[in-house]
């Protein structure tokens, strides 16, 4: 799945979706589609935070969200929203972890449906896990900040439209000024 989101965001990204056959991927992604609700990292797995914002965000990047049913979309809001606890964990019965808060979080985005969570919870435990003395954001609060969770957990915190931090485009994860850059280079391509 991170490898269909990958090509999906070349593919977006350059304007140019010859190189990627779309109604493969499509079939791809809807057969990874698990009977919980969410996305696995393929057929017959179980569904994961991070596989199903992959799924998602490349079915929307390849203009096919037209291939769940307004059921698939329901029971995909509600596994997501499943998952919030303080923060987001990737799978039942797991911790919240802080790089969910982006994964579930920037799902529930795209699927409009982020609205619906409890923000502040979800910024309590983000800013919770950060380190004060070295800064930066960890998995969880009892450990040491890395560079994966520092950018999800800032990611998270602009999906919560926290001051100070640019807005996201969800798809790509990144900014909307970012975004807009690529626009203005694909009109003159």
């Amino acid at each position: 799945m991170r490898f269909i989101y990958c090509a999906a965001c070349v593919c977006y990204m350059l304007n140019d979706f010859s190189a990627v056959d779309v109604e493969k991927a499509v079939r791809y992604i809807m057969s990874s589609l698990s009977y919980e609700g969410g996305f696995g990292q393929g057929p017959y797995l179980e569904c994961h935070g991070g596989s199903t914002f992959c799924a998602v965000a490349s079915l929307w990047l390849f203009k096919r969200m037209d291939a769940m049913t307004d059921l698939q979309i329901k029971r995909l809001r509600q596994w997501c929203h499943r998952r919030q606890e303080s923060g987001f964990q990737g799978r039942p019965n797991k911790p919240v972890d802080t790089c969910y808060s982006f994964w579930i979080g920037g799902t529930l985005q795209i699927l409009d449906s982020y609205e619906y969570t409890d923000k502040q919870f979800n910024r309590g435990y983000i800013l919770s896990t950060q380190d004060n003395l070295t800064g930066g954001f960890g998995k969880w609060t009892t450990t040491t900040p890395d560079p994966l969770h520092s950018y999800m957990g800032i990611a998270a915190l602009s999906l919560l439209g926290e001051s100070d931090i640019k807005p996201l485009f969800v798809p790509l994860n990144i900014s909307q000024e970012a975004v807009s850059h690529l626009y203005r280079l694909q009109a003159n391509w």
